[in-house]
Order: structure tokens, then sequence, then C-alpha cells
């Protein structure tokens, strides 16, 4: 089947709340997935001397460093360490983009690496403690600006290749889903607290932070459709609230809190690179009747 039919059946499912049955069979969507990817790889992507990234191989794992200025000026250095395990557990489960989301969100290494964040000092200032709610967003903002983009061709050899949080901090790379998966990751912990959506764009994914919860000094970000999220850039460094000039397709926090499906229909093969991906977002969205969809 091809991307063009699976994108009309997933949106005539989001008009009508269609039940678990389809006419699109899980075997076409399997066939059209397997036909996209490739293998997993073994091991982490070479860093290349990065001045942002060192890694380390140690008896047991990685001794990762992370240099990166934020926004404001300021300099930080992060020393992580990550069990080999870890990152070959993580690389051997096969991720879409909602459950690739989920997992950023419940990881452990994400949690250990904001508490580490937290523990941090900016170079030359002194304790990371003293600093202000909002200069602790930056720092995690930064840290992610911080490593490479790169496609996942480039990097994996596959289409599309869903990293998790693991995998991107060991490789020190990742593609806009990637580095939004660690970002989300790292601020749907305890140490922020706050509730995170993942924004999609035509062939472009940024995270979503409740307005909520931001600190005071983004008062007056601007909201994402919906009024319920302000984007953060993963990919590419622009100030909160601020991203690249393109129709929002849909918001996925606590399911699907936005959906917009003229722009999807507007925008045709490049929702998603992989179609299975475009009967997830069905799916969660029938689940979702109250969330805003826009005709």
């Amino acid at each position: 089947m091809k991307r063009r039919e699976l994108l009309n059946t997933a949106l005539d499912r989001v008009a009508l709340g269609a039940g678990v049955s389809s006419v699109v069979e899980l075997s076409d969507l399997r066939s059209v997935a397997l036909s996209l990817s490739a293998s997993e790889p073994t091991r982490p992507t070479p860093i290349d001397g990065r001045d942002s990234v060192a890694r380390e191989w140690t008896a047991d794992g990685y001794a990762m460093t992370y240099e990166w200025t934020d926004r404001s000026g300021r300099e930080w250095r992060l020393e992580f360490p990550i069990e080999r395990s870890a990152y070959r557990e993580a690389a051997d489960e096969a991720h879409g983009y909602l459950s690739g989301f989920e997992a950023a969100k419940a990881s452990a290494h994400a949690e250990r690496l904001t508490e580490a964040l937290v523990d941090a000092s900016a170079t030359g200032r002194g304790a990371r403690r003293s600093l202000p709610e909002s200069a602790r967003l930056e720092a995690a903002i930064g840290l992610v600006h911080s490593l490479e983009y790169v496609t996942d061709a480039e990097s994996t050899g596959a289409p599309d290749y869903i990293r998790t949080v693991e995998e991107t901090l060991v490789d020190g790379c990742g593609d806009c889903e990637d580095l939004t998966y660690l970002l989300v990751g790292m601020l749907s912990q305890p140490a922020f607290g706050y509730r995170t959506a993942m924004v999609i764009l035509p062939d472009h994914m940024l995270a979503g932070v409740h307005r909520d919860d931001l600190p005071a000094a983004y008062a007056d970000a601007p909201t994402l459709p919906g009024g319920t999220y302000v984007a953060i850039e993963c990919a590419t460094s622009r100030p909160v609230g601020d991203f690249q000039d393109e129709p929002v397709l849909a918001v996925y926090g606590d399911g699907v809190e936005y959906i917009d499906r003229s722009a999807i229909a507007d925008t045709g093969g490049e929702f998603f690179r992989d179609p299975a991906q475009f009967q997830t977002i069905a799916d969660a969205s029938a689940r979702q009747p109250h969330a805003p969809v826009i005709d």
C-alpha cells in the first residue's frame, strides 16, 4: 500500500473515530516499515574529535564528557558515565515515534543526567544550585544543542531510525527526533517536572513544554496551536517559543493535544517518513475525542 493511501486512511480514522478494525492491514504497515528500515547500529557512532563531546571507553561502559555554552553565554562541563550494557539494551529495542517519546520520559539515564546537570557547575561561576530555574532550563537546552545534528542515513545507514536517550548520549549526535526525545526525557524528570510534548511539523520534530510549567522569564513566549504548549527547537538554537516557519501538524503530550488534518493532507508523505506512524497517530487521536482537530 502506498504512502498516500496510508495517509488518507489514517486521516479518515481521525475524522470518524474508527475502532481497532481498519482497511489498513497490519501486514501492509509492517511490510512498508520493513522496506524503509535497516539494521540497527551495533557500535556507537564515531565522535571524530568533536570539541563539545568526548567519549572514553571504560571496562564496562563509556565515560562521556560534554562541554557547551548556553544562550546566555554560560560555559558548562558535565561528566556522565553510561554502561555498555545499557547502550546495547537500548539499541536492541525498536521504537516508533510515540513509543520513543514515552521511553524517553521514562528513561532512568535521563533522570540521572538531569540530576547530574542540577549538581553541575557553570564553568567559573560557582555552584549550579545558586542559578535560577531559567538558567537550569537554558543549560539543558544548550546541552542538547551542543550535540551534532546528523541525519539517520548519515549516522546509521537507515532512512529512519529512532535513537533512545542512551544512544543519543553515547553517540553524541542525532536528528531532530533523537534530540527532541533527549530534551523531553530531561525536562520530564523530577528535577524539572515539566509536562512535555512532541511537536510534529512537515519532516521535522521539536519539543513542547506546558506553558504553566515554564519559569516566569518565559511568560511572554508564544504558544503553539491549541494554546497549551510552548515550542523548544532541539536541532537548532532558537529562543524558547520560536521555531521554523512550517505548519504544526500535531502536538502529542498526554495523548493527542492538537492535530491539523488539513495541514497533514496538504503535506502528504512528509508527515512521517515511516507510513506506519500515520496509523499510530490516527489510533491515538481516535482515543482522544476531545483533542482540538482542525479540518
